[in-house]
């Protein structure tokens, strides 16, 4: 849904923000919005023949609409003031979205501990929201009704299973602002957004083989041992796309792909 009317800014923004965001929209004439929910995102910001497109999905409450918002307004600042190409979220996004959000801030329009949350994120601002647990929580409180499906992928830890479009994966690591997984039967390798809701497998469901706490070969450490089809390696130097280990055992060295699964030992 576009919109050019105040009201509409009512209708989604806190109260005390509405005339400060009103303000940025007329400034840059941003062609505003409101998308339906998507999982991936919360918005999105692009510019196409000179016109500042901003998007927010509409089903977020007040305060979390108002980050989302601004976030985007801070990509626009960037795609404005900088002539080279820079990271997405590097040190010039960082700077405006510090810039933007601060007015907000100082009105006192977030709840206190969200207040609290949100200046200690802008000292060292990360992509979005989602790479703060925490604040993710706070400024998603509506927006997630306990009966929606799932749970966020960025609540799982290590070595934990569950089921994403009728495949089944294995949370690897968390990283800055994605939640590594491998997907059990092909042993792929994909990074999820934490958004990404899915459904956790307890620990009575039918896991096969996926009980052992596996990971690639490429997350161990040189000098690691593990076990590999009943036998035990140690893994001496990574080559370009394979990694160089010792049978303990036979003491013969093997070249292992990167991305075989096996089992390290403690």
């Amino acid at each position: 849904m576009h919109f050019n009317d105040n009201q509409i800014f009512i209708k989604y923004f806190p109260a005390a923000s509405v005339e400060y965001c009103h303000q940025l929209w007329v400034k840059y004439r941003i062609q505003f919005t409101i998308s339906r929910p998507r999982k991936s995102v919360y918005g999105n910001y692009v510019c196409r023949g000179g016109v500042h497109s901003i998007s927010v999905n509409g089903d977020l409450n007040p305060e979390a609409f108002l980050v989302t918002y601004l976030h985007e307004v801070a990509h626009l600042l960037v795609h404005v003031s900088n002539k080279k190409r820079v990271l997405p979220h590097g040190k010039e996004w960082q700077t405006h979205f510090r810039e933007v959000m601060k007015p907000m801030l100082e009105a006192n329009i977030f709840e206190e501990k969200t207040a609290k949350k949100l200046w200690q994120h802008l000292q060292s601002a990360k992509a979005t929201s989602c790479s703060d647990p925490e604040l993710h929580k706070l400024l998603m409180k509506d927006a997630e009704s306990p009966d929606s499906e799932g749970v966020a992928v960025s609540e799982l830890n290590p070595g934990q299973l569950f089921i994403y479009n009728a495949r089944t994966f294995k949370v690897l690591r968390k990283l800055r602002t994605r939640t590594e997984c491998i997907e059990i039967n092909r042993s792929a390798v994909y990074r999820f957004s934490p958004l990404t809701r899915v459904r956790v497998l307890d620990e009575h469901s039918d896991k096969s083989e996926t009980n052992e706490l596996t990971f690639p070969i490429s997350h161990l450490p040189i000098g690691t041992q593990f076990k590999f089809r009943q036998r035990i390696f140690l893994l001496r130097e990574k080559r370009r796309t394979r990694f160089l280990c010792e049978d303990l055992v036979e003491k013969k060295l093997f070249l292992i792909n990167q991305m075989v699964l096996v089992e390290p030992i403690k």
